[in-house]
């Protein structure tokens, strides 16, 4: 087996290459797209020509890019290596952007898969508490949670008005699907418990439960609402990050299915 020494020295070449050249990396990059002239590629990367075809040649040299008609086209070879390429600066991108939430926050309820391919979520919006709206983030959450046709979330935390709005919202014809933990779920049940059983008669809503976990979060059809401990083990109430877009609900969706995998529905409390 090789060491990751051998391994890298085996890689060096082609690391440096990209690392030392911004062009290659965007010429790879753009080519994801599609097949595009030099000409295009000027346009788009609004740099000459010339530079952009000097790069090109050692990118067909290293059998990455061919040239088919006047098209430059990435080999198949070279569009794995675009597609990391885009992965890695997609996570950069998406880890800088919130670069003190991520620093700060425990990250290990991400599965390995998940924390590999966080650059799906893209830009985001930090929805912080103050000492002049405390309550910021709760009421921008249940404020977007009204909007809503289909609701898949999962929380460690139990805050006030949270089964009233669930209630209300079930009660609407909103798709419903909640992951609690069973300390939350029996919190809720000494104050709500015919209200969650008449809940669960509802064909729009399902709970499930299971043990303790370090992080909330909701996903609908146009959003990710994201939360995570602190490093302590204490829930941040006061910080979520929202996420849209397509991937980023994709990336929230299979996060969602993995802890579905690892919980238990209730029919009746």
């Amino acid at each position: 087996m090789q060491s990751t020494g051998d391994k890298y020295d085996l890689a060096e070449p082609d690391l440096k290459s990209f690392t030392r050249s911004s062009i290659k990396t965007k010429v790879m990059l753009t080519l994801l797209e599609g097949g595009k002239t030099a000409s295009d590629l000027e346009r788009i990367m609004d740099t000459r020509a010339s530079t952009i075809l000097h790069s090109i040649k050692s990118l067909i040299d290293g059998n990455l890019v061919e040239k088919r008609r006047q098209e430059y086209i990435l080999t198949s070879i070279g569009r794995i290596q675009a597609l990391i390429l885009d992965d890695l600066v997609n996570t950069i991108v998406t880890i800088n952007e919130n670069h003190d939430f991520w620093l700060s926050h425990d990250m290990s309820a991400i599965p390995l898969e998940l924390q590999k391919r966080i650059g799906m979520l893209g830009s985001g919006e930090m929805i912080r508490d103050s000492p002049e709206t405390p309550l910021r983030s709760l009421e921008y959450f249940i404020d977007t949670l009204s909007q809503c046709r289909e609701i898949q979330g999962v929380s460690p935390v139990l805050v006030t008005g949270y089964d009233r709005m669930i209630s209300e919202i079930v009660t609407a014809g909103v798709q419903v699907e909640l992951i609690l933990t069973n300390a939350v779920i029996m919190a809720m049940a000494s104050e709500q418990k015919v209200m969650l059983n008449e809940l669960l008669l509802q064909e729009n809503f399902r709970l499930f439960c299971i043990d303790d976990i370090k992080i909330s979060f909701t996903v609908t059809e146009s959003f990710l609402n994201l939360g995570l401990c602190r490093h302590d083990g204490s829930y941040d109430l006061g910080m979520d990050l929202i996420y849209t877009g397509k991937k980023a609900i994709e990336w929230g969706k299979m996060l969602y299915r993995h802890y579905r995998r690892s919980s238990q529905q209730l029919k009746q409390i």
